[in-house]
């Protein structure tokens, strides 16, 4: 179909360039006066283009009717082939319930081990409390001790540089200070971490010691809650699965179905756009000589069909969902705008032929 344009074209302009050799004045028998004929060839060159309204003709044309009850067929095709390629909604299956039975005593049950397990982390936290002041004075004891020894190793480096002429210090010697003196704040400050990490991790390891009882009789309690509504959920989804084996065969019927009749509408509408692509030619062939006469009657460079886009397509793409790719019509013609040197063959040519 996307050679319709080309196809079209050539065979207009061949008649054309045909019709514009048939119908040159005849030349006279005896020429007296070569430069005289020259000049009549050049008082009426072939000039302009013309161009005939594909759509009047067809409305006259015999087979017009027959054209557009193809065309109107194609598209009714693409409606009901669009509608049996709308995807399938898969079944709406039953919701399976899974609440527990005994639903109050579930929420009794877990509303009280969320309470067990506020009790104990305000515990933890009142635990950790207490540990942390008993421990304090330990910690800062050990954190100024480790500040103190960094601070008088930086303040003996310090009088030092302060007197390195009356110590008689090299320059290697104090370069060695100076860097010796950027490493002491490091060295103090990570050591400073190490302290308060290793007091944090005493901390939690006393609280945890505390509370490790409780927390593993409420793990206990919880994994044994969780085990006994899981089996309740499990019976309820157990119930409702031949249900869904039900919709779910009843849905695989109704997609069979629609693959079947896909296939026979793809056939069928492949069929339609043939026999109209094959019309459309002969239809193009019975005008194309009619045309070309008349363009080498009117002395034009070249005759264009008039053709509107294929609206009813266009139409169609735009007001409907497809759930497919249009195979969009490419009639042979093209949009005309009209200049100067244009001419409508189209009246002239329905005089011809009707």
């Amino acid at each position: 179909m996307s050679n319709y344009r080309l196809k079209a074209a050539a065979v207009i302009a061949v008649i054309i360039g045909g019709g514009l050799i048939l119908y040159n004045p005849p030349t006279p028998a005896t020429v007296e006066k070569p430069k005289k004929v020259v000049q009549e060839k050049q008082e009426n060159p072939v000039h302009g283009f013309g161009y005939i309204d594909f759509e009047q003709v067809i409305n006259k044309h015999r087979d017009g009717e027959k054209l557009k009850e193809l065309i109107g067929k194609e598209i009714r095709l693409k409606l009901e082939l669009n509608e049996i390629m709308r995807p399938v909604s898969p079944p709406k299956l039953p919701e399976i319930d899974t609440t527990p039975f005994e639903e109050s005593a579930r929420k009794r049950n877990m509303q009280n081990l969320m309470s067990q397990l506020a009790d104990l982390r305000a515990r933890k936290k009142q635990i950790a409390e207490e540990y942390k002041n008993q421990t304090e004075a330990a910690y800062l004891e050990k954190r100024d001790a480790n500040r103190d020894f960094y601070m008088n190793e930086a303040f003996n480096i310090t009088l030092k540089l302060q007197n390195a002429k009356t110590l008689h210090l090299t320059p290697e010697q104090i370069q060695e200070l100076e860097n010796r003196l950027n490493e002491i704040t490091l060295e103090r400050n990570l050591k400073q971490k190490e302290l308060l990490d290793a007091w944090t991790a005493e901390i939690e390891a006393y609280v945890n010691s505390q509370v490790a009882e409780d927390e593993a009789r409420i793990q206990r309690e919880s994994d044994e809650l969780k085990e006994k509504y899981s089996e309740e959920a499990m019976q309820k989804i157990r119930e409702t699965q031949e249900r869904n084996k039900a919709l779910m065969e009843a849905a695989m019927q109704e997609i069979a179905f629609r693959q079947t009749r896909r296939r026979e509408l793809l056939d069928e509408l492949l069929s339609t756009e043939k026999e109209r692509e094959k019309l459309e030619d002969a239809i193009l062939d019975s005008i194309a000589n009619e045309t070309g006469k008349l363009g080498a009657l009117y002395k034009l460079q070249m005759v264009f069909i008039k053709r509107e886009s294929d609206y009813a397509t266009e139409k169609l793409s735009r007001n409907v969902e497809m759930n497919f790719k249009l195979r969009t019509r490419k009639p042979p013609g093209a949009m005309i705008f009209e200049g100067n040197d244009t001419k409508d063959l189209t009246q002239d040519l329905l005089k011809t032929m009707y």
